[in-house]
């Protein structure tokens, strides 16, 4: 059987309360005995300070026991606080890892690993008074779970957007929302392709409407590219780089402008997106969908390649200049539509992540 523990650690102070009772003296009266101060006779009763062996005699000879029982008394105590605080402590630590992805976030924002530090660092982040994770329960029940990414953690997501919720505290948009200066700068996204300073340019643009937009980068189990939120009646675009690609990147910045502009009337909303595996059930995603893949010309280029079984290098620099695209947006094009290869044309697909890094 194992071993049954105390509800109440009772520690030697305890103790000497009741003899005090037993007795009919207060403890001015045993500080008088035992020639202590009060203060100290005080810390002994609140088990405060631990019993020496000078003070388990002193109390030996008052109360009728030996110094052992005092000792033991508190050897006892001291061990079952260590051990409490041991235990409530590492429950502390699992709790957050649960709902939490501490290793990923630590290499995004300082979380200390002492466990006291750790706690009130996640109290801070999450802007709440206790470590209670049930209104994490009650927002994770609004995903859906993904088939194609079984491991889909929706705390890790809910996590993420957290942290992008946190950033914006440094990135408060001055500007006042334009919907008609937002569709207008969809429109150029293939002209900002073509540009050199094109990621640059049209992250200013996007400030100018009124448009946050932030890169935070993605966690693991959580699949996301980006997503789309209102703060205070101003829009926000996410975007996480999980493929460092440039193809990925206009696509993600279309799609997520979409959202904005279909669905600002229901600002409570948040739209979590990983393009590998868009819900195409639900209408708000199918019309995002639509409209990146309509400013990026998908229609147009896949009826330049009908017919044509194995797409080269040359015909898709051809096609690029045609519409006026980067090549990457035509090779996205064509391996979102399973006409080219994932493994192809790597050499037009150039990195995100440095563009992204020069616009600061």
């Amino acid at each position: 059987m194992g071993e049954y523990k105390p509800f109440v650690n009772l520690g030697p102070g305890d103790t000497i309360r009741e003899e005090l009772e037993h007795y009919g003296w207060d403890q001015k009266d045993l500080a008088e005995i035992l020639e202590m101060t009060q203060k100290h006779v005080c810390q002994l009763v609140n088990n405060k300070t631990p019993v020496t062996y000078d003070v388990a005699c002193l109390l030996a000879k008052t109360f009728k026991q030996s110094p052992q029982f005092w000792l033991n008394l508190d050897a006892n105590y001291r061990q079952r606080m260590q051990e409490s605080a041991k235990v409530k402590e590492t429950e502390a630590r699992a709790l957050i890892y649960r709902y939490m992805p501490v290793r990923d976030l630590r290499m995004l924002i300082p979380l200390p690993k002492i466990t006291g530090e750790l706690i009130a660092a996640v109290k801070k982040f999450w802007g709440r008074d206790e470590l209670d994770f049930g209104f994490l329960e009650k927002q994770a029940a609004n995903f859906r779970k993904s088939k194609a990414h079984k491991q889909f953690n929706p705390f890790y997501a809910l996590s993420w957007l957290q942290l992008a919720r946190n950033a914006l505290g440094a990135h408060r948009n001055r500007f006042k929302y334009d919907r008609k200066g937002l569709e207008l700068l969809a429109d150029r996204i293939p002209e900002f392709s073509l540009r050199d300073d094109g990621v640059q340019t049209v992250i200013s643009e996007l400030t100018r409407c009124g448009v946050t937009f932030l890169q935070i980068d993605h966690i693991q189990k959580t699949y996301t590219d980006g997503a789309t939120f209102f703060d205070n009646g101003r829009p926000v675009i996410v975007y996480t780089a999980r493929h460092d690609r440039m193809d990925n990147f206009w696509f993600t910045l279309a799609h997520e402008i979409g959202h904005v502009l279909f669905h600002e009337d229901n600002q409570g909303q948040v739209f979590i997106d990983s393009l590998d595996n868009l819900d195409l059930s639900d209408q708000r995603e199918k019309d995002a969908d639509r409209f990146a893949s309509d400013k990026l010309k998908h229609a147009h280029i896949l009826a330049r390649f009908r017919g044509v079984q194995r797409p080269s290098t040359a015909r898709v620099q051809e096609v690029a200049r045609e519409l006026s695209l980067h090549p990457s947006l035509v090779v996205g094009c064509l391996q979102h539509h399973k006409k080219a290869a994932w493994s192809s044309f790597h050499e037009l697909k150039p990195a995100i992540r440095p563009l992204l890094e020069a616009s600061g």
